[in-house]
C-alpha cells in the first residue's frame, strides 16, 4: 500500500489545491465528511499503458489534512496486447496518487465543505481521463483500417480480443459512475452533509462519466460488428485465394505432363545440352506461367510482389525439372 502526504488539485495555480493524505488500497471506515467518487485513469507511455478503474473515498475530518484513498477495483495492462490484470501493478500504483495534481480548485472551509470540494475536483479530473480512452479507441480504428489495407502485418484474432478486453475495462466504468450516482456519492454516510450546487455539480461529472463512457463502450461495440465482417470476408477471400492458387498448380503441372505423355519425352533425354533442356523445358515454362497470370489475374488484392513470386516459383519448377531431366538417363 501506498501512502504519503502531498499537494492535491494544486496545479499551477497559486494557492490553490490543499494537503492530503492520499493512500492507495483499502481504507478504514470513514469518519467526519465523506464522499465517493469514481476512479478513471490512463496512465503510461503507448505500448505499456495502463487503464485503472476503482473508486476515491474522501473523508475529511474537522483540523486534520484531509484523506483521499485511492481503491482501484481493475486493471488492464497494454502489454502483449490489452488485457486485464489479476492486481495493479506496483509502479502504477504509485503512480496514482500523482494524478491528483490536475485540475486545479481551491479547497478551504470547513470539514463539509472540503469533503464537496474534493469530491468535485476527482470527478472532474476522472471525467477529463476520458479524452485519453477516445483517443485509444481511435487507435483501434487506425490499426484497424491498416490491417484492412495490408499497411501493417498483424493478425485480425488479437485485434478482436483487445476489444472485447476494453469493452470490458469501459463498461466496468460505466457501472462504477453509475453506483456512485445511485447511491448519491455516498454522503449520507456524512453525519452534517446538505444538498449543495457543489454536490450537484460533482453528479453531473459521474453522470458525464457514465454517459460518455458508455458512448464509447457502444463504438467499440459497432467496431468489434464491423470487424467480425471482416474476419468472414477475410476467410471467403483466403478460400478463394487457395482455390486459385489450387488450380493454377494444377494447369502448371497437369498440362505439360499431359502434353509430355501425348507426345513423349525420351528424344530430349537426358536434357545434358542447351538445345534438349530448351526445346524440353520451354513449353513447360510457358504453361506453368500464362496458368499462374491467368489465376493471380482473378486474385483480389494481388500486387506486384505476388507476381514475382509466382515467376520464382515456375522457374524453381523448371529448375527441378532440368536437374531431373539431366540425371535421368536416355538413349543417344
Amino acid at each position: 500500500m501506498f501512502e504519503a502526504e502531498l499537494p492535491v488539485f494544486a496545479g499551477e495555480t497559486p494557492g490553490a489545491g490543499v494537503r492530503a493524505a492520499v493512500r492507495v488500497g483499502a481504507s478504514p471506515a470513514p469518519a467526519g465528511a465523506f464522499r465517493g467518487v469514481p476512479l478513471l485513469r490512463l496512465l503510461g507511455e503507448p505500448g505499456s499503458r495502463t487503464l485503472v478503474v476503482g473508486r476515491v473515498r474522501v473523508a475529511v475530518q474537522a483540523d486534520q489534512p484531509p484523506e483521499l484513498t485511492l481503491e482501484p477495483s481493475s486493471a488492464w495492462s497494454e502489454e502483449q496486447g490489452w488485457r486485464q490484470r489479476d492486481d495493479v501493478p506496483e509502479p502504477v500504483a504509485e503512480a496514482l496518487p500523482g494524478t491528483l495534481s490536475e485540475p486545479a480548485h481551491d479547497i478551504g472551509g470547513d470539514a463539509e465543505a472540503m469533503a464537496a470540494q474534493l469530491a468535485k475536483a476527482v470527478a472532474e479530473s476522472s471525467r477529463n481521463e476520458i479524452a485519453k480512452i477516445r483517443a485509444l479507441r481511435y487507435e483501434l480504428e487506425r490499426q484497424l483500417a491498416d490491417q484492412l489495407a495490408d499497411r501493417r502485418e498483424r493478425r485480425l484474432r488479437p485485434l478482436l480480443a483487445e476489444l472485447i478486453e476494453l469493452s470490458i475495462a469501459f463498461h466496468r466504468a460505466v457501472d462504477t459512475a453509475r453506483e456512485a450516482v445511485r447511491e448519491d456519492l455516498w454522503v449520507w454516510l456524512s453525519p452534517d452533509a446538505g444538498e449543495s450546487p457543489l454536490h450537484s455539480r460533482t453528479l453531473d461529472h459521474c453522470r458525464a462519466i457514465e454517459t460518455e463512457t458508455e458512448q464509447e463502450a457502444a463504438r467499440l461495440h459497432s467496431l468489434l460488428s464491423s470487424m467480425s465482417t471482416v474476419a468472414v470476408a477475410q476467410d471467403a477471400e483466403a478460400q478463394q485465394r487457395f482455390n486459385l492458387i489450387a488450380a493454377a498448380t494444377a494447369a502448371g503441372l497437369g498440362l505439360p505432363a499431359l502434353v509430355l505423355s501425348f507426345y513423349g519425352a525420351d528424344p530430349f533425354m537426358p536434357l545434358d545440352t542447351v538445345d534438349r533442356a530448351w526445346r524440353a523445358l520451354a513449353p513447360i515454362g510457358a504453361v506453368a506461367l500464362l496458368a499462374a497470370v491467368v489465376a493471380l489475374h482473378r486474385m483480389p488484392g494481388r500486387t506486384k510482389r505476388h507476381y514475382g513470386l509466382a515467376l520464382l516459383l515456375v522457374i524453381m519448377l523448371l529448375g527441378v525439372l532440368l536437374v531431373a531431366g539431366i540425371l535421368v538417363p536416355g538413349q543417344r
